[in-house]
């Protein structure tokens, strides 16, 4: 379960912001003097200090920041409820304005353009998403699906561009053929638009 960022500066959600902003100092004081320190010791205190960054830079350094967190739970938070909104340009300006694009952003991204049914350039996203965080089994299996269907498309596509438009004697088969890859193309775009939607609180099909 992911942090708060609350919790990260050892706080409670009602703090003050002097009581943020103390802590966060003193906490930077704290990993900035053993940052330089050889083996586990400095490694251990380059992962805290960035997680403290990201804890007050993205959420908890100003009000706005806060009632952003409080409401949406971060940035993101609110991008994903904007787009369950449908307000799919308000999102893209919302998640132009964050920084650093981690892994979770071109997610985001993807999302967006998956929105706007732009599959190609939503897998180069989900790509990006999992060379940043290769463990991360929702952008893996989102990508693997978001891929099969544009693969089933471009092979129904192919099929079509090979008969050419001229009468088959097998035509009642061939029929057949055509709407069984059709089927097996609508299914798996469906499962992939189910776990895109799944990321911003929908859930198009109820039993995946």
């Amino acid at each position: 379960m992911q942090k708060s960022p609350y919790s990260i500066l050892g706080l409670k959600d009602d703090a003050t912001q002097e009581q943020i902003d103390n802590a966060y100092y003193d906490l930077k004081q704290q990993y900035e003097a053993k940052l330089f320190e050889e083996g586990e010791v400095g490694m251990t205190a380059s992962k805290k200090l960035a997680e403290l960054e990201r804890a007050y830079n993205d959420c908890l350094e100003d009000l706005n920041k806060r009632v952003t967190y409080d409401n949406y739970g971060g940035t993101y938070g609110m991008v994903e409820q904007l787009i369950k909104e449908g307000k799919i340009n308000e999102a893209q300006k919302q998640l132009d304005a964050i920084e650093p694009r981690d892994a979770e952003w071109h997610y985001m991204q993807a999302v967006i353009y998956y929105k706007r049914n732009w599959h190609i350039e939503s897998k180069k996203q989900l790509e990006l998403a999992v060379a940043l965080d290769p463990g991360n089994n929702k952008y893996q299996t989102t990508l693997q699906r978001l891929t099969e269907s544009i693969n089933n498309a471009g092979a129904q596509q192919d099929a079509q561009g090979q008969r050419g438009g001229y009468a088959r004697p097998d035509a009642r088969a061939a029929g057949s053929a055509a709407t069984a890859n059709a089927c097996c193309n609508t299914c798996s775009t469906l499962i992939c638009c189910d776990c895109l939607c799944e990321c911003c609180g929908g859930d198009l099909i109820p039993c995946c």
